[in-house]
């Protein structure tokens, strides 16, 4: 099911985009770093504070001239080629699916799941498209739900990281005859590629999981 959903997003996502071209096939060089899950007796607002400092603690280490390392319960992907780093939580699964850069998905939980996408673009930053309300509109409504959901978006953000690469982040849920998705995209344009990093999990496990979810999007940066 979240390979089948994942790839008609993508291909979407690249009709919208009005690409010239088609990504070229590329080695992944990427760094992966597993680190043993931590437990953790806080309340659920403590533990969401911990992660995101956390992230904010291992950035540094996420820098170009080395490897990347994850903080607890995470591993790190770090693509040295096409310039992109993000956290996924230990036990995810990488998988190949058609059209996407990266995706890692729980074996057990088939929705939930990150994947990154690539798409040239001749774009040079997201507010040559919209605002973030904007483009998360258009991102949902036309390429991230898959034909004849229902979808709406929760709440979208922005920030930019030490680089000054903007990026545009939103909450949305959709829903089908067969699952209801709750999920978190991140995007960003940066040297004419178009980036867009999207993790979820069905409504009934999103109380449970969000937090992680959430730490996936924060760490998502771009370096060049």
């Amino acid at each position: 099911m979240q390979a089948c959903v994942a790839t008609q997003s993508a291909a979407l996502v690249q009709h919208r985009l009005s690409a010239t071209q088609k990504p070229t096939a590329r080695a992944v060089h990427a760094a992966v770093a597993p680190v043993r899950a931590a437990a953790s007796s806080e309340d659920a607002s403590s533990r969401r504070q911990a992660l995101v400092v956390g992230v904010a603690a291992a950035a540094a280490a996420l820098a170009p001239a080395g490897p990347a390392y994850a903080l607890s319960g995470f591993s790190a992907l770090k693509d040295t080629r096409d310039g992109y780093q993000f956290y996924y939580p230990v036990g995810w699964q990488e998988i190949t699916v058609d059209g996407q850069d990266a995706v890692y998905k729980d074996i057990i939980e088939p929705l939930e799941s990150v994947a990154l996408n690539i798409y040239p673009t001749a774009r040079e930053s997201l507010e040559e498209i919209g605002n973030p309300d904007e483009v998360a509109r258009t991102l949902v409504s036309k390429a991230l739900a898959i034909p004849g959901s229902q979808a709406k978006v929760l709440k979208t953000a922005q920030r930019k990281d030490k680089d000054g690469h903007l990026y545009y982040a939103l909450e949305y849920v959709t829903k089908t005859n067969n699952y209801e998705r709750h999920a978190l995209t991140i995007v960003t344009i940066t040297q004419g590629k178009f980036y867009t990093l999207t993790t979820g999990a069905s409504e009934r496990r999103w109380p449970r999981i969000k937090d992680k979810l959430q730490v996936i999007v924060d760490s998502f940066n771009v370096y060049y």
